[in-house]
């Protein structure tokens, strides 16, 4: 079982730090191939890499700009999801998140609780003024999730992203503190 929330605990689910383990968790979801497109990555990822991943993952924010979190659900305790918070500048106060949801738990609405308490941290612990996430235009499900949050469709890059033999627009959504 584990305990270390972020102190934002949801109505299904938590955000927790990671552990060690995670690493077989972690290891089947950074090698799904399905992920890999969203995510840009082109080679699977060895269990010695995703080990210095995690922990890495206990440097502060302040120190990386980034912070990684698991998506957990309270009554089961079992692990949903992985979320992380990149891209931190507290100059600037904003962050991105992107999130990525195991097979079992997609559709289930896991995904918009777990970014409505990734938020939630951004702008009342992080003093953040806008948090943005990054979506190929073929990601409709999380296009659509994200609208339903409150996030707003803010810019497109255009060509940007090279999967399977062919280019994909990659779209920005931002929120602001309300």
């Amino acid at each position: 079982m584990h305990t270390q929330a972020i102190g934002i605990p949801g109505k299904h689910i938590q955000l927790r730090a990671l552990s060690q383990e995670d690493l077989p968790l972690l290891l089947s979801w950074e090698n799904d191939p399905e992920g890999w497109y969203s995510s840009g990555t082109i080679n699977p990822l060895s269990p010695d890499f995703i080990q210095r991943y995690i922990t890495a993952s206990g440097t502060h924010i302040l120190e990386t700009g980034s912070m990684s979190l698991i998506i957990e659900g309270l009554k089961t305790h079992a692990a949903l999801g992985h979320l992380v918070l990149y891209d931190y500048s507290p100059i600037h106060r904003r962050l991105g998140v992107g999130i990525y949801i195991d097979r079992e738990a997609r559709k289930t609405g896991i995904g918009s609780e777990a970014i409505r308490l990734a938020l939630r941290y951004a702008f009342d612990k992080l003093r953040c003024e806008q948090v943005y996430a990054e979506v190929l235009a073929s990601n409709e499900a999380s296009q659509q999730m994200l609208r339903s949050i409150g996030f707003e469709y803010t810019a497109t890059l255009p060509r940007w992203h090279w999967q399977d033999n062919h280019y994909e627009d990659l779209h920005y959504y931002q929120i602001w503190h309300p």
